[in-house]
């Protein structure tokens, strides 16, 4: 297989390449690009040096065989250059692509199956890979009717820029000075902001309505009712959901539990020990699911929390299994 990284340096492009240096997924030739202030690095993988490389008109060869997009700031002209190439294009942001189905390997990934060589598929936003891991052995179950979603976003989800700010903003006011936001619009440090990202006419951010139409297509479900608000809290790395649905048969606790338990990339933890961002899910593959339990007045009605890495499983890990998923499926 020859790969190509498109932003290499962006925190998601930095935790695909550490992932793909781990796994067995066959690579003979592997090509780092960059915008023109990162090029010039030398990165390692499988021992050996990769140098980066300015991403430029034509500088993509005809004989890749997948490029991942990394980098949230690529320009018109460039995505249409990725998309020409005769390779399947991974897009970690498919929103700004019109049409691109989304995938994840677990939910979805036999339908990776009809897609050929030089179209583009798209990894879902974090939040939505962590609720369709965590309520598709629900949904197969019982059947989904509503769901109501509160996402709690980090500042990776941002981007190095966000992170930096947040750092910025703790560090000043740990000093006894005043937080000068200059990143978001007002403080962010030890504070939540009730929305991420401007607000449309609907008044729905875009994370919102993306999370809203990929939950959707993950579950092949357009009758599915999906009320989500997200809000960007003040932690590093990390996304957490806390979700209530309703669904159309009754649910039995012990057997939702053993289900979760089975279900790949999930892990039930224990109500002993609350499941967090930072003590649970940073540098996990995993997706962890806690606190399922029964609405008072409901057994048709059931709420869970979920947490995952949102730079490995809900972003970088997932686009490498969609390659991996489809290089076994077309291989």
């Amino acid at each position: 297989m020859n790969v190509a990284i498109i932003g290499v340096s962006t925190l998601t492009g930095e935790n695909l390449l550490e992932i793909l240096d781990g796994r067995e997924f066959q690579i003979d030739s592997l090509k780092l690009f960059d915008q023109p202030d990162e090029a010039g690095r030398a990165l390692m993988y499988k021992g050996r040096s990769v140098r980066v490389k300015v991403f430029e008109p034509e500088v993509l060869e005809d004989d890749l065989d997948i490029i991942f997009l990394c980098d949230p700031a690529l320009d018109e002209t460039q995505l249409k250059q990725a998309a020409d190439c005769p390779a399947l294009v991974i897009d970690l942001y498919p929103a700004r692509q019109a049409a691109v189905p989304v995938f994840v390997p677990e939910i979805n990934g036999a339908g990776l199956a009809d897609i050929a060589p030089g179209a583009v598929v798209g990894s879902p936003t974090p939040a939505a890979v962590v609720a369709a891991l965590a309520l598709a052995p629900l949904q197969s179950e019982y059947q989904l009717l509503k769901l109501n979603a509160f996402v709690m976003q980090s500042a990776a989800e941002l981007g190095r820029a966000g992170v930096e700010a947040l750092a910025a903003e703790t560090a000043r006011l740990l000093n006894g000075l005043e937080a000068e936001a200059k990143f978001f619009p007002v403080q962010y440090a030890f504070n939540v902001l009730p929305q991420s990202g401007e607000l449309g006419e609907d008044g729905l951010s875009q994370p919102e309505r993306r999370f809203v139409s990929e939950l959707k297509e993950l579950f092949n479900d357009e009758d599915l009712e999906v009320v989500v608000h997200v809000a960007q809290v003040p932690s590093f790395y990390g996304v957490n959901l806390m979700m209530q649905a309703e669904t159309a048969r009754p649910v039995d606790l012990e057997q939702g539990c053993r289900l979760l338990s089975k279900a790949d990339s999930v892990i039930l933890g224990s109500d002993r020990k609350p499941v967090t961002a930072v003590g649970s899910a940073v540098g996990s593959d995993q997706v962890h699911v806690s606190r399922l339990r029964l609405e008072a007045d409901s057994d048709s009605c059931f709420g869970l929390c979920a947490v995952t890495d949102n730079l490995r499983k809900g972003s970088a890990l997932n686009a490498v299994q969609i390659a991996e998923h489809w290089h076994k499926l077309h291989g």
